[in-house]
């Protein structure tokens, strides 16, 4: 594929590299040399990321757009309100109870994205229910709905993408190929999983992300190519529509 024909320009996941004096500009030199002009920047769930995201939320940095971690406390959703914030990241244990948070999501247009921390099948489970309490609600699965857990195949991966793919807009990210991988890059042994799950879903429901900086950072570039043609070689005219529609919810 010729780069000219790359469509690349949204990274739709991706952390802080804390480590750096200035995580923000690094990621910002990143993604400038990587040809990647807007990014979602996601909470850790340590929280060590949290004061960088809170400046990307009240401060008028074009590219960028904030994911936040949900916590059990945070039963309030009047952050939702910040133009910024675009998603809030839930774990699976707390999905059960969204409540208003579900609402104020649903209503704001924002995405939901999820977390699967006891496994792809018990999170399906969930998101289910969720999808029919909020028939509207934006579901964001990233990281390929986690087919390996500890270097194993998740038996449930299979059936789990299957039945995620018959959630109405629910978008599937292309993501943390490292994490899921025996091999090192290009992580061949991962490329069949994500084709499996591509194929499942329509182009304008499947995202593309890096996942940095939990990887070699050398390669964010590489990462953001990698993702994008694996897409490409199930749907050749796949865009960044989706990826889009992630960072500017409102349309």
């Amino acid at each position: 594929m010729e780069d000219t024909k790359r469509q690349t320009a949204v990274d739709a996941f991706t952390h802080l590299d804390m480590s750096v004096v200035d995580p923000i500009a690094d990621l910002q030199s990143r993604m400038a040399a990587a040809a990647v002009d807007r990014a979602l920047v996601v909470e850790t769930w340590s929280g060590d990321n949290r004061h960088c995201l809170d400046t990307i939320a009240n401060s008028a940095i074009p590219e960028f757009r904030v994911a936040l971690c949900y916590r059990p406390e945070l039963k309030d959703p009047e952050f939702l309100a910040a133009d910024r914030i675009v998603a809030l990241r839930v774990k699976t244990s707390d999905l059960v109870d969204l409540g208003k948070v579900g609402d104020g999501l649903q209503a704001s247009g924002k995405w939901l994205m999820v977390h699967a921390e006891n496994g792809i099948g018990g999170l399906t489970n969930e998101l289910g229910k969720v999808a029919r309490q909020f028939p509207q609600l934006k579901i964001y699965v990233p990281h390929l709905a986690w087919p390996r857990r500890d270097g194993v195949d998740d038996p449930n991966w299979g059936e789990s993408i299957a039945a995620l793919s018959r959630i109405p807009g629910l978008v599937l990210g292309i993501s943390a190929m490292a994490h899921f991988s025996r091999e090192s890059f290009p992580h061949r042994d991962v490329e069949g999983l994500a084709s499996q799950a591509v194929q499942l879903f329509p182009s304008e429901r499947v995202a593309v992300a890096s996942d940095y900086p939990l990887f070699e950072k050398s390669l964010y570039g590489e990462y953001m190519r990698l993702a994008e043609d694996w897409v490409r070689s199930i749907h050749p005219n796949w865009s960044t529509a989706v990826e889009s529609a992630i960072f500017n919810p409102r349309g």
